[in-house]
């Protein structure tokens, strides 16, 4: 099986694959479009690490399977992407501090015996790529976050572990941001306010925000029909975890309008970073993986 020209690995795949080296992987469905062995393969190059990183499609109900093969094959580590975060940790056999505190678990590094210890480098890459691109202290933020579910509770997380001055959550699903609050203030000496998905609730905190997160998957965030130009000012920053398409929708309104707004790309590489590091205890050579990506987009 030539790994070199296949876009992603089935199950079946899966199960036929002999890796001759170590081995890692990035699950979820889709799965094809993911960017992270473009950068996590450029970063071994450049390491001189004769080691391989693929893409495999894998539903939450395969999950378990998944694992379970990944472990048979003798994998050393892998990421997930959203929903399977959450599922994952229960597969785990231990949780680092960031997964705990976070809730969820994009990164596994197995550990002799087949040990298994989930972290989370969704929230830490997160804050990395906006103190790099804002130069901001949380601690003078407000910050407001449209949309709680998977990577977004993570974030909302982070921006209170960062020690953001008040968080603002709005979610479709009111009570599920309702129960991040409850476990946010639980955890962070921090104010948090939940209000129900309406453009006029939205409208009404983007007066007080100094830094607006965007977590919804595109399909959702377009579903929304809100008048974005009426929404935004110019005074905020402004962060949409989608990367793709480039620039994303809100990305274009917002830069139209005179605010400084910026993608999902370099939280992706960030947290990458932090995954490679798990791995391999090296320094990620960072500046490497973000040109392999850049060249690509």
């Amino acid at each position: 099986m030539n790994i070199n020209k296949k876009s992603f690995f089935s199950l079946k795949d899966l199960r036929d694959f002999e890796p001759n080296k170590p081995s890692y992987a990035v699950l979820g469905k889709p799965i094809a479009h993911s960017l992270s062995p473009l950068f996590q393969n450029a970063a071994f190059k450049k390491l001189s690490l004769d080691a391989v990183y693929i893409r495999v499609e894998v539903a939450e109900e395969e999950l378990e399977q998944a694992v379970n093969l990944l472990v048979e094959k003798g994998f050393l580590g892998w990421n997930c992407t959203s929903p399977l975060k959450k599922k994952m940790a229960s597969l785990c056999n231990a949780l680092d501090k960031s997964a705990t505190l976070l809730g969820s678990v994009n990164t596994v590094l197995r550990k002799p015996n087949n040990f298994l210890v989930g972290y989370n480098t969704d929230g830490s890459g997160w804050a990395i790529d906006v103190k790099k691109t804002f130069s901001i202290d949380f601690s003078k933020l407000t910050i407001t976050v449209l949309g709680t579910g998977g990577v977004g509770e993570a974030i909302a997380k982070q921006s209170a572990l960062e020690g953001s001055k008040k968080l603002i959550l709005l979610n479709r699903t009111y009570d599920n941001a309702l129960t991040v609050a409850r476990n946010i203030e639980k955890n962070f000496n921090v104010e948090v306010q939940v209000l129900s998905l309406t453009e006029q609730n939205l409208k009404n905190s983007i007066i007080k925000t100094d830094l607006f997160i965007q977590s919804l998957p595109l399909l959702p965030f377009k579903s929304l029909n809100f008048q974005w130009e009426k929404i935004l000012h110019p005074h905020i920053l402004i962060y949409d975890l989608l990367y793709f398409p480039m620039p994303t929708p809100i990305e274009s309104i917002a830069k139209r309008i005179g605010c400084k707004a910026t993608n999902g790309l370099g939280m992706l590489i960030e947290q990458g970073a932090l995954s490679f590091s798990i791995w391999t205890g090296l320094k990620a050579p960072i500046e490497t993986m973000r040109k392999s990506v850049y060249l690509e987009v």
